[in-house]
């Protein structure tokens, strides 16, 4: 009884309810929080995605902008390139401008021994058909040896004309009537040449033709080694003959060297004008001084 009274005294325990098992809960939350979030979003195609097809106006803007980048690059070569000849252009004439002062003093300095040798020229064309050309003797010897020496020739710089031709550099002259002046100037240098030619021809007929008339053993004397320089004989000395045939020989060759040296003297003249011109020309196109 005591046992039993005992039971009945405790209190009974509790019949379990309808508990969702701890399995389901989890499988419940984890179903729930398994589920992906769905956001409605607007997707765009990016213009260069593969799937996205271009737009004619698309096409043609990227040619155009293809198109003006090769068409800048070539202008900026072009530019580039014309700067290089323009400057090759100014190196080239600057020398020519040098030659062509060069040319000046030559031209001058020939213009002037020319009118001298011309004149001595003249003097003793004179004397010699004099019938006491005795008397004049010292004078004789020294025009008849001093008109061959310090005349020259004229011979033009070409120096950079000739570079400039042969590198085919005369294109990068700009200015036409420039470019004509100075193919004209440079054409007139195988004249000059062949003048010169006809000059030393004379001057060696003559000289060979002296001898027969001179004394060539005075001739000697009155050379000076240093500084090089024709003295008049110190006295009188006569001539080797008088023959009046052969005097007369020798003033037809003293004629034909003075008319090529008035002909070619002429040419310097006239050259020297054309020189200053060109000279001219230069600095106003290009500023030089």
């Amino acid at each position: 009884m005591n046992d039993e009274q005992n039971m009945a005294d405790e209190p009974a325990p509790q019949e379990p309810g309808p508990i969702q098992s701890v399995d389901e809960n989890i499988s419940q939350q984890s179903s729930s929080d398994s589920q992906p979030t769905t956001i409605s979003m607007e997707v765009h195609k990016h213009p260069h995605h593969v799937t996205h097809k271009k737009k004619w106006a698309e096409y043609l803007l990227e040619f155009f902008m293809l198109f003006l980048a090769v068409f800048l690059g070539f202008i900026a070569e072009n530019i580039r390139e014309h700067k290089v000849e323009r400057n090759r252009e100014k190196e080239y004439l600057r020398s020519m401008f040098e030659d062509l002062k060069t040319d000046t003093s030559t031209i001058n300095t020939f213009y002037n021994n020319a009118d001298s040798a011309i004149n001595k020229i003249d003097s003793l064309i004179t004397l010699l058909r004099r019938p006491d050309r005795q008397k004049y003797g010292q004078t004789l010897y020294y025009f008849a040896r001093v008109i061959t020496t310090r005349l020259g020739r004229i011979v033009l710089t070409d120096r950079a004309f000739e570079e400039m031709k042969s590198s085919g550099s005369l294109r990068l002259i700009n200015n036409e009537k420039l470019s004509d002046s100075i193919s004209h100037y440079y054409a007139e240098q195988t004249r000059f040449k062949e003048q010169a030619e006809l000059q030393i021809i004379r001057m060696t007929a003559y000289s060979e033709l002296v001898t027969e008339i001179f004394d060539g053993a005075v001739f000697q004397q009155m050379l000076q080694r240093f500084p090089y320089k024709i003295k008049p004989p110190n006295s009188n000395p006569p001539l080797l003959t008088n023959d009046p045939t052969l005097i007369n020989k020798l003033i037809g060759q003293l004629h034909y060297y003075s008319a090529i040296i008035v002909i070619n003297s002429s040419f310097a003249k006239q050259k020297s004008e054309h020189t200053v011109n060109l000279i001219e020309m230069l600095k106003k196109e290009y500023n030089f001084r």
